[in-house]
């Protein structure tokens, strides 16, 4: 393994340990499978795990994730986790996780203060087909005045609001991310979540509302009423869902339920529209 490939698999190791600890899973079972994971790593990953004292069960997480018996190596020697979103902003600065950093035009964190009220989620920001896209935008220029009107309209200030997206490159409008590309990133989602802690989620778009809810039921099954996104410490926040800028610029017949859609969370913010 070449020195460049060291440094991105230990960055990339050392960010999805970082997510897991996040979730709750702060050990490992030492099986077969793991036994070959650590002959394949770098060596300081592999000290890390092999001189970490041995714990009970890891927790079940999810459908793919279930419990072990047998020994466990513990985790407890890595790096602390990040507790900002400037430290998760900067991991994203420098992520290679998939292959979409090639196409990158910029890294799209998000923005918006730790304090907030609300957190958006979109799905990804393109560029034209040049690769060319004005900085500072999170949904698109277009897309980002409609939203503005969207706040205004529900009298929530930007400034207690925080936008993302699940896709955290910017792409050319030619560039389709795939479920490979949304996996990757996730985690910087999550962990998002998790420092923010919002009142309430409001997703935008097909893409964000199965990533935050894991359902793969149609928007217009999902949208007109609130669900619920639980994070690893057992919090629950209301998510909403509806339909994002760039669909009601192209359909703005469904702008009338995307104003029923923000009077619900209007109301589950204490908020009066106009």
């Amino acid at each position: 393994m070449v020195k460049e490939d060291k440094t991105t698999f230990v960055n990339g190791l050392k960010s999805l340990l970082r997510y897991h600890r996040i979730i709750g899973i702060d050990s490992y079972p030492l099986n077969q499978q793991g036994q070959s994971f650590l002959k394949r790593t770098p060596h300081p990953v592999e000290d890390n795990l092999k001189s970490a004292a041995p714990a009970q069960k890891v927790r079940e997480y999810s459908s793919e994730v279930r419990s072990h018996s047998g020994p466990i190596a513990k985790s407890s020697s890595f790096p602390p986790l990040p507790v900002t979103l400037a430290e998760i902003g900067e991991e994203v600065f420098f992520c290679h996780a998939c292959d979409l950093h090639k196409q990158r035009i910029y890294p799209v964190v998000g923005r918006g203060p730790e304090n907030v009220r609300l957190m958006i989620v979109g799905d990804w920001l393109s560029g034209d087909e040049q690769g060319r896209l004005p900085p500072g935008h999170l949904f698109g220029v277009e897309q980002d005045r409609m939203l503005a009107r969207m706040l205004a309209a529900i009298n929530l200030p930007v400034a207690e609001v925080f936008i993302g997206n699940v896709i955290k490159c910017a792409v050319p409008a030619t560039c389709q991310p795939q479920a490979v590309h949304v996996q990757s990133c996730v985690s910087y989602l999550r962990r998002q979540i998790a420092v923010l802690a919002p009142e309430a989620i409001c997703t935008m778009g097909m893409v964000a509302a199965r990533v935050v809810l894991e359902k793969s039921l149609p928007l217009s099954r999902l949208r007109g009423r609130f669900h619920d996104f639980e994070t690893a410490s057992g919090v629950r926040i209301p998510v909403l869902t509806t339909y994002h800028p760039s669909y009601l610029l192209q359909n703005p017949e469904m702008k009338a339920a995307t104003w029923a859609d923000l009077q619900l969370l209007a109301k589950q913010l204490g908020l009066k529209t106009v």
